[in-house]
């Protein structure tokens, strides 16, 4: 009987640690490079309006695997474009916020922290934000060469 329980109990146990291995547990705060795969126009875009952008890198869990290939989709929102100005001396400024990103199986992930600020001109004493390319007269366009990092939101098992 006891032998009988003994292997039960080691049966379980194996079954468990089985599943825990097999797990892809994406944990919140993971981070996304997230990049323009194509010239996008921000002279063009406005306030609310949904853009696509695409991984930089892949993206591993803890055991190494890839769990969102470089090259997924992301979607990403403006959220001030370079029209909205509420003084007359303030620098036109593009403000998009990075939303999720696509899963090869179909799942979304939600993304935070990946919000940023473009401007035109460097001069605006702005650090933090990043030029845009020009492209002609009044065209700037996001570059495709800068790597915007938002964090995985919510820790989430992708296993499945």
């Amino acid at each position: 009987m006891r032998k009988t329980i003994f292997l039960l109990v080691a049966l379980v146990s194996a079954v468990i640690q089985s599943e825990a291995q097999n797990k892809k547990l994406l944990v919140a705060g993971t981070d996304v490079p997230v990049v323009a795969e194509k010239d996008i126009n921000a002279s063009e875009l406005k306030e609310g309006q949904t853009i696509e952008l695409v991984t930089a890198d892949d993206v591993k869990v803890e055991s190494g695997e890839v769990v969102i290939p470089k090259g997924s989709s992301v979607t990403a929102r403006v959220r001030t474009s370079l029209k909205q100005r509420f003084l007359a001396n303030q620098k036109k400024r593009l403000i998009i916020d990075i939303k999720e990103v696509k899963l090869p199986n179909g799942k979304s992930v939600a993304l935070c922290n990946g919000v940023t600020s473009f401007t035109v001109s460097r001069s605006t004493g702005d650090l933090e934000a990043a030029p845009l390319k020009i492209a002609a007269t009044n065209k700037y366009l996001i570059p495709t060469d800068y790597v915007i990092h938002a964090k995985v939101e919510v820790s989430l098992d992708i296993s499945k």
